[in-house]
């Protein structure tokens, strides 16, 4: 009986691009003798075939590194990201986006806007929005606090924990054009007597962020901060960027 998977123009540039991916071989000449491994052996590559059109969502552990959450969703990027990742034009990185806003006499806060700009000890991020075909997958958040001393401003605040009359407020959390976390307590941010960085929460299934789409991250208390007040937001993850 003839084989259904026996045509081999299933096997094609795009098709290989996918097992590169599927697989997370980055080395080159490692690509090459996996490829060259398939293409001499059609029962091996058949499985192949077969595993890759059942392919399901994978199961992700919370001890999955940020670089590894990136790798299971490569197929969510377009081909073009894809090929510079794997022609070495691009590559992935560790990053921590950062705002800081004013919150005097406030009990809300949007941290992400449109006329953010990129000054440091402020921000490192401009319109709230990644930028061109910085994709990005979000490990984590950290939401930190701190007051200026007098006549003082950002620059010179020691950030630490988000107080309780803070914490006893929610945040949403919005990106892709839809909401990635919806209402949720700003308890999760206390990270008193845990072994992990101040005031982190990891996200249980990492998000993929796209290039140029607004990031909002909503949050709101029921005290108005004192003078002087700052909260400071950090996205936690692995990104696209050029060699």
């Amino acid at each position: 009986m003839a084989d259904e998977f026996n045509n081999d123009d299933i096997f094609d540039n795009e098709f290989e691009d996918e097992v590169l991916t599927l697989t997370g071989i980055e080395d080159e000449n490692e690509q090459e003798e996996l490829l060259g491994r398939l293409w001499r052996r059609p029962r091996s590559r058949r499985r192949l075939v077969r595993s890759f059109y059942r392919r399901q969502q994978p199961i992700l552990s919370r001890h999955t590194s940020s670089r590894q959450d990136f790798k299971q969703r490569f197929s969510m990027l377009p081909q073009v990201t894809k090929h510079g990742l794997l022609k070495k034009q691009k590559q992935l990185v560790d990053t921590s986006i950062y705002v800081v806003k004013d919150i005097s006499g406030q009990n809300s806060i949007k941290m992400f806007q449109d006329d953010d700009n990129k000054v440091v000890a402020f921000s490192n991020l401009s319109g709230g929005k990644l930028e061109k075909g910085n994709f990005m997958t979000l490990k984590g958040i950290q939401l930190l606090y701190g007051v200026a001393p007098k006549d003082k401003d950002f620059k010179d605040v020691n950030f630490g924990m988000v107080p309780a009359f803070i914490r006893n407020g929610e945040y949403e959390f919005t990106a892709n054009g839809s909401i990635l976390i919806p209402s949720r307590s700003l308890e999760v941010f206390d990270t008193t007597n845990m072994t992990i960085r101040r005031g982190y929460n990891e996200v249980v299934n990492p998000k993929m962020l796209e290039p140029q789409q607004a990031l909002e991250f909503e949050a709101e208390w029921g005290t108005h901060a004192p003078k002087g007040a700052y909260l400071k937001i950090i996205l936690h993850g692995t990104s696209v960027a050029k060699y």
